[in-house]
């Protein structure tokens, strides 16, 4: 009945058309690079001060909603994620996009994006204290089993060849380490160069290596005629619907469902969000798949994933800011920052002194995420387009979007030079088959596990004990172990069909 009034609540033409407006507003933020939802809310943020509570948090969650599902986009279409969230919508919709598939993999990917989003708006409904109560009990030891547990996915992201994604991951992990540590405030390895001290931002770093490296890429075969003429889809990527049949839908089932769970715990564990969500589906996803070979190379599998789990992660990351005040991501920061504005506290007493707010709120996301499946449905045709026009126009646009995009992140000239370094780093590791992804989990995830990890002995005085007989931290650990044995026999296995091609034909 609460949800229904919430429901009634929104359904005024002011706040439908701040849902409306916003969510378009999430969308275009969302597909440019480097431009992500936390932009958009931080631009947005300040013209919701003389709105109403309702409309103004509505308009907020409306453009959350928007650009987290904004980045597959171009993800898709440019092989260049629009926001850290799509990152893993690359690895599949990208080759999809190459083969004449685009519009079908837009369509799957809207169409899941859409599923993550209603299954974490219902659990945030009904489950979201519940929920939040269990997540507050987690300690830095939780937080860094966890952490572990997600950076043992670089080994799924690099099947095939693990000692160049172990590699990779190092390398990610090593540039985390640069500039002043959050712990003691004493800078490290920065060279003595003073733009070093606040470290590599995650947006240059991101677009250098998935952006920059590609325009490369496609400027090295600029004297192919491939790569000069103008990218025609093929009739066959003719679709009806989001292109997928129902039978295909309730077949990807068993993939959309373990990794909404997934956004959704990410989402609730604060400091984490999106950016690695996505990353531990898809890599759970392949790893459980009878047929890992195929991802990669345009799975749909791969897609459902990534786009499931980081939409999931939007009500995950808003169950833990309204029933405890706590922020799930930067995005959600910015939405806490409009509930001060408004004078209005989130915290367990906001369901009992606000609760007609709380379901408007409910009923405001619901309502972003159909408006959102609406509105990239009947741009499909429109965004598919963009594969029609000729490189040399292409080109250019993108490259001035990945230069606002990167000095957007902090307003540094710096950040541009950060931005064409890593895509230099990017277009060698490509030449010589070094994978990406890694780079990018390891440098995303280094931070929050060396935090976490040093926030554990400082606890316990150095001792490891502690952390090993804590039994939700054992739990992560064991199953750390577990996914590591599990890769080990793996490739083990893979090597020796290689060496033994009569053993693999028996198999």
């Amino acid at each position: 009945m609460a949800l229904i009034n919430g429901f009634i609540t929104v359904f005024h033409p002011l706040t439908i058309s701040l849902l409306l407006g916003g969510t378009i507003v999430g969308i275009v933020f969302g597909a440019i690079p480097g431009l992500s939802a936390f932009t958009a809310l931080a631009i947005m943020l300040p013209l919701t001060f003389t709105m109403e509570p309702v409309n103004g948090i509505a308009f907020l969650v409306a453009v959350y909603v928007g650009g987290c599902s904004g980045g597959l986009i171009s993800a898709i279409l440019l092989g260049i994620p629009g926001t850290p969230s799509s990152i893993a919508t690359c690895f599949d919709g990208y080759p999809m996009a190459q083969k004449g598939q685009a519009k079908k993999a837009l369509g799957v990917a809207v169409l899941f994006s859409f599923v993550g989003g209603i299954f974490s708006a219902i659990v945030l409904t009904y489950l979201g204290p519940l929920i939040a109560q269990v997540a507050l009990r987690f300690s830095p030891y939780e937080y860094f089993a966890v952490i572990l547990l997600a950076l043992t996915t670089v080994s799924s992201l690099s099947a095939g060849n693990i000692v160049k994604g172990l590699l990779s991951c190092l390398l990610g992990v090593s540039l985390a380490f640069v500039g002043i540590d959050k712990l003691s405030s004493y800078t490290r390895y920065t060279l003595g160069f003073g733009q070093f001290d606040a470290g590599f931002n995650l947006v240059p770093l991101l677009i250098g290596v998935f952006a920059v490296s590609q325009i490369m890429e496609t400027a090295a075969q600029r004297n192919t005629k491939e790569a000069t003429s103008c990218v025609v889809i093929p009739q066959t990527d003719k679709v009806k619907g989001f292109g997928i049949s129902f039978k295909e839908f309730v077949a990807q089932l068993p993939n959309a469902i373990p990794s909404a769970l997934i956004g959704l715990v990410i989402g609730i564990l604060p400091g984490i969000g999106g950016n690695v969500s996505n990353l531990m589906s898809y890599a759970y996803v392949k790893k459980r798949s009878k047929t890992p070979e195929k991802f990669g190379t345009g799975f749909l599998d791969g897609i459902v994933a990534s786009e499931t789990a980081n939409n999931a992660t939007i009500g995950g990351a808003l169950i833990i800011l309204l029933t405890l005040g706590i922020p799930g991501d930067n995005a959600t920061s910015m939405i806490l920052a409009g509930f001060q504005l408004h004078g209005i506290a989130p915290g367990p007493l906001l369901f009992k002194t606000s609760a007609a707010l709380v379901y408007a709120i409910f009923a405001a996301y619901i309502l972003a995420n159909i408006i959102m499946l609406i509105g990239e449905f009947f741009g499909l045709p429109i965004f598919a387009k963009v594969l029609c026009v000729p490189t040399e126009f292409l080109l250019p646009i993108v490259i001035a979007f990945c230069f606002v995009g990167s000095f957007s992140a902090n307003n540094r000239v710096f950040d541009i030079m950060v931005m064409i370094l890593f895509g230099i780093i990017g277009y060698v590791l490509k030449k010589f088959k070094y994978p990406l992804a890694p780079l990018v989990v390891g440098f995303i995830l280094a931070p929050l596990l060396e935090e976490n990890l040093r926030r554990s002995l400082m606890r316990t005085n150095g001792s490891f004990i502690p952390i090993l007989t804590s039994p939700i931290a054992a739990l992560f650990l064991i199953l750390t172990c577990v996914v590591i044995v599990l890769t080990v026999r793996n490739e083990l296995k893979d090597a020796k069909k290689k060496t033994n091609p009569s053993d693999a034909i028996l198999d």
